[in-house]
């Protein structure tokens, strides 16, 4: 047990020694702040509150889960694997004493904390971004279900992590990987727009599901069977990503 903590702490320098998975996020974070300001003007022109302070950061989590924080998930998936492989670092990682599960299971473990990160930050800074729209009423009650919202969006998130981590597996460097991911995953999403019977068999599918938590017309078993389909899915990756992996010479 403890290698494999000493493998999460490995990954996380490794991780912050990678400027633009550090840079990208920052600047990503000041998303919100823009399009407050924007939105402020907009409704302070027209004397219409279109978008309330406690709206805002549904709204936000919207744009992070469907584009911007997947493409970060893709990018990190990517350096981890394709890209350790294809600057030999990952056979100096292999010569510790540290198993290859250990290895796999922490980069999956910190690829979770990096989602889980995006998602706090983006919650925290949405939610300040907001104070300065006209409408703030309810907010108390927006308070809870923004909190909800981006605390249950991290399970898909960390879903579409692991299926990444899995398509890397394919692959010898981090652009091809990456390119890989971004071009699937715009192509299930398409899928799911034009032939929506299919769209549920997708983890591509569940980028809104925060959605249904705070939905109070949604049922319980619905809730049970996306998580359970979320976490087959999760199980069903990771086996498969780690089996790749366990095999590959390096």
């Amino acid at each position: 047990m403890h290698s494999y903590w000493a493998g999460v702490r490995n990954e996380i320098s490794k991780l912050i020694a990678r400027k633009k998975l550090v840079l990208f996020p920052a600047l990503l974070l000041l998303l919100p702040i823009a399009a407050s300001i924007l939105l402020s003007q907009l409704q302070t022109g027209i004397g219409i509150a279109a978008i309330s302070s406690g709206d805002f950061p549904q709204l936000m989590l919207g744009i992070y889960t469907n584009f911007l924080l997947p493409l970060l998930l893709f990018m990190a998936a990517s350096d981890m694997f394709a890209g350790e492989l294809q600057d030999r670092t990952l056979k100096i990682t292999l010569t510790r004493p540290i198993s290859r599960f250990q290895v796999f299971a922490s980069k999956i473990t910190v690829l979770a904390l990096f989602a889980m990160v995006i998602l706090a930050a983006s919650l925290i800074v949405s939610l300040l971004a907001g104070l300065v729209l006209q409408a703030r009423s309810g907010l108390s009650e927006s308070l809870i279900q923004a909190v909800i919202s981006y605390v249950v969006a991290w399970f898909p998130m960390t879903a579409l992590a692991i299926a990444a981590a899995l398509l890397a597996q394919f692959f010898r460097s981090a652009s091809g990987a990456l390119a890989i991911c971004v071009v699937l995953y715009a192509a299930l999403k398409g899928l799911g727009i034009f032939y929506p019977q299919f769209a549920a068999y997708s983890p591509t599918f569940y980028t809104d599901w925060h959605q249904l938590w705070i939905n109070s017309g949604v049922s319980i078993g619905k809730l049970v069977n996306a998580s359970t389909y979320l976490l087959a899915c999760c199980i069903l990756c990771f086996t498969a990503a780690f089996a790749m992996f366990d095999k590959r010479q390096l």
